[in-house]
């Protein structure tokens, strides 16, 4: 692909030689995997270090310590564990670089389960400006500093972000099902009950048929906006030249958005600390945009909200002072949110977590992203 400067003409997306679990030294790998950084409280990350003494969030999200300072902290920690772990023959890097051909079988709330297929691989990193690589949230500054402390003091990806492909031939999923053919590397379950199986595939052949695949897609990132803006500003920060290094690239795990094992499932939104007078005016401030619905309780609310929405924004809430439980359904159609009020798209504006945040939380409880 030819490379003029820092400016990439397409999508870049190549196999990389990952570091893994020594199976000889780690044989359950269901104790030493842990979920993304941000989705673990502190319950959790204690859980998961006290799990096993080469857990995963041992590195990605090291604990807190007395004392800590410059000198000493969970970011040098991870960093010299991880090359501690390295040195000891904990972490293997592999022989040639691979595309890791990942397959999920995960549970649904409420019953069933679904399957994904996606693969991880190392993606040229691109300024959200090309429209190489397409964002869809706002970030904020402490979790970038938190993840570009630890890229500086570990120099690696510990954590892959997630993004989406099209794949409307399914010529990218054809290319992965026949690498999934073969017994897999790694088979186990996880303490969520979904099944984790992956292929490392370093076939030159395969891996050049995905790199040209994906040359001519955009990539939307799904998870990991904090990660993919942290990897910029290291990149920004080690300079550049002619030839791509490893910092220009981030690990990140793909999917086809076309894969019919995505779900989507409802966004919830925890509130407290409201005072006894916005509380008080909440249901008539509520009425000013939406049909308040009083319901007998939870499960008829969900299931009302299974066939509520379509033209219009909807909403299930909960009142923890009385347990009292309400269908919300917007008076007008969407966007009810105007351009006027908002310069984002008309699509943008039709979301149901963009009437949310920018309208329920924010002009109704005054709850602002400085407060998030």
């Amino acid at each position: 692909m030819p490379v003029t400067g820092r400016l990439v003409e397409l999508t870049e997306v190549i196999p990389f030689r990952g570091l893994r679990y020594n199976r000889g030294r780690v044989e359950d790998l269901s104790r030493v995997v842990a979920p993304p950084y941000d989705v673990i409280d502190e319950e959790g990350q204690q859980r998961f270090h006290d799990r096993h003494p080469l857990n995963a969030v041992r590195l990605d999200l090291a604990m807190s310590r007395p004392g800590d300072g410059e000198e000493e902290n969970r970011y040098t920690r991870a960093a010299a564990r991880l090359r501690d772990w390295m040195a000891d023959g904990v972490l293997l890097p592999d022989e040639q670089p691979c595309f890791y051909v990942c397959r999920e079988d995960y549970l649904l709330p409420g019953g069933g389960s679904a399957t994904r297929t996606g693969f991880i691989g190392a993606v040229g990193l691109e300024d959200f400006s090309r429209g190489v690589i397409l964002p869809h949230e706002k970030t904020h500054a402490a979790p970038k500093e938190d993840r570009l402390r630890l890229m500086q003091a570990t120099r690696a990806n510990l954590s892959p972000v997630f993004s989406l492909y099209p794949d409307p031939d399914a010529s990218v999923a054809s290319l992965l099902a026949r690498a999934t053919e073969a017994p897999a590397d790694v088979d186990f379950t996880d303490e969520a009950g979904t099944r984790q199986r992956l292929w490392a595939v370093s076939d030159p052949a395969f891996t050049a048929a995905v790199t040209a695949a994906l040359a001519e897609r955009r990539l939307y990132i799904a998870d990991g906006h904090h990660r993919y803006e942290t990897a910029l500003a290291y990149r920004d920060a080690a300079g550049g030249g002619r030839e791509r290094q490893p910092h220009d690239y981030i690990m990140m795990y793909l999917a086809s958005m076309d894969d019919e094992g995505h779900s989507v499932l409802p966004v919830h939104r925890f509130v407290s600390g409201l005072d006894p007078g916005t509380m008080a005016s909440l249901p008539r401030r509520l009425e000013e945009y939406f049909r308040l619905e009083p319901v007998a309780g939870v499960e008829e609310m969900l299931g009302r909200l299974e066939t509520a929405g379509g033209d219009r924004n909807a909403f299930g809430m909960v009142r923890a002072d009385d347990s009292s439980c309400y269908l919300l359904t917007a008076s007008n159609p969407r966007p009810i949110i105007t351009a006027d009020e908002c310069p984002r798209s008309a699509a943008w504006r039709s979301l149901d977590v963009a009437v949310l945040d920018e309208i329920v939380l924010g002009r109704i409880l005054g709850i602002t992203t400085a407060d998030e």
